[in-house]
């Protein structure tokens, strides 16, 4: 399990509208909302966080934003596939949400283009149980709630607010504060142990999994999150029947994009497995065995796959590397 973080607390950026009641799709408001021009307020952001661990926000009383999100694991989901609140199975593994607000598109398939659209979807699908409206009734019940929102946005619970304000405390989540870190960032030689540099050298040599897994992901920000953020189609998932989750060719309706997938940032990836979109690798060394042997070969297979034929050394370099990606505690 990873260590509980110490937040760098870095309240990127998310606009204060108001927000009156609304029943409209979020994809009618995003447009009005660019998370680039004001920071939220600190009432904002500890609604926000009350909200992301409150089992209330789903019909049965039992389902967070946090059962799917668990601090303890990066903020991610230790099961495979995430559960809704009515118990039926996803087709996905939840990601974390470290470092969320720095990624260009979210979910696998890329199809969320802020926070706000990405809080407003589980309401949507269906995985909280209950309507986005229903659970902003519910909260106007609350004396509590009531008074937060007031204090935090001038206004009653909405569907709005608690987008915007569960969006703002997911903002906050930005850390960088690994082992990696300080070698790479802060030039300590001694922050990584001899068989984790060698892993780092099969990173970035012989292993090629920058070309995915880039460190710094150009136009994006200069912060190390070890991606690209490209969709592509590294065969999982692929059976007799085609593909079980179209991923990204979901959102764009074409062929080629079928059975492709963004590509995770890898920070704290030690504290995320399961791992891959549908959790089916359990363990790192099975992560680093799959990519070896060249993924699993489709039609729409990406062609940056090949069987890399490494030793068992390098194979173990290349796990101990990617622990060493795993936040530590400020002291």
């Amino acid at each position: 399990m990873i260590l509980k973080p110490g937040f760098c607390a870095l309240l990127l950026v998310c606009v204060i509208a108001g927000c009156s009641a609304d029943s409209r799709r979020l994809s009618d408001w995003s447009h009005k909302w660019s998370p680039y021009s004001e920071a939220p307020t600190p009432a904002i952001v500890a609604l926000g966080q009350r909200l992301f661990f409150d089992p209330r926000l789903s019909g049965s009383g039992r389902t967070a934003c946090a059962s799917c999100h668990r601090p303890d694991f990066a903020y991610s989901d230790p099961r495979p596939v995430s559960i809704s609140d009515t118990g039926r199975p996803g087709l996905r593994h939840s990601p974390s949400l470290l470092n969320v607000a720095l990624r260009p598109r979210l979910m696998w398939d890329g199809v969320f283009g802020s926070l706000e659209e990405q809080a407003y979807g589980p309401f949507e699908r269906g995985e909280m149980g209950i309507g986005i409206e229903d659970a902003a009734g519910r909260l106007s019940q609350d004396p509590s709630y009531l008074r937060s929102f007031v204090h935090a946005f001038g206004q009653p619970p909405s569907p709005r607010g608690i987008v915007q304000a569960v969006a703002a405390f997911e903002r906050t989540l930005v850390i960088g504060n690994s082992r990696f870190d300080r070698f790479v960032l802060g030039r300590d030689a001694q922050a990584l142990t001899p068989l984790e540099q060698h892993g780092y050298d099969v990173f970035t040599t012989k292993g090629q999994c920058v070309s995915c897994h880039a460190l710094f992901a150009p136009g994006v920000t200069a912060f190390p999150l070890l991606s690209d953020f490209a969709f592509r189609n590294l065969g999982v998932g692929f059976g007799r029947d085609g593909f079980r989750d179209k991923g990204r060719a979901g959102v764009t309706l074409t062929e080629a994009d079928y059975g492709a997938f963004r590509t995770p940032s890898l920070r704290n990836v030690a504290a995320t497995g399961p791992y891959m979109h549908d959790g089916s690798l359990g363990t790192l060394k099975e992560v680093v065995a799959f990519y070896d042997a060249g993924g699993l070969p489709n039609p729409n297979q990406d062609r940056i796959l090949r069987p890399l034929h490494l030793s068992a050394h390098e194979r173990d370099g290349l796990v101990a590397f990617l622990y060493s990606l795993t936040e530590v505690e400020n002291r």
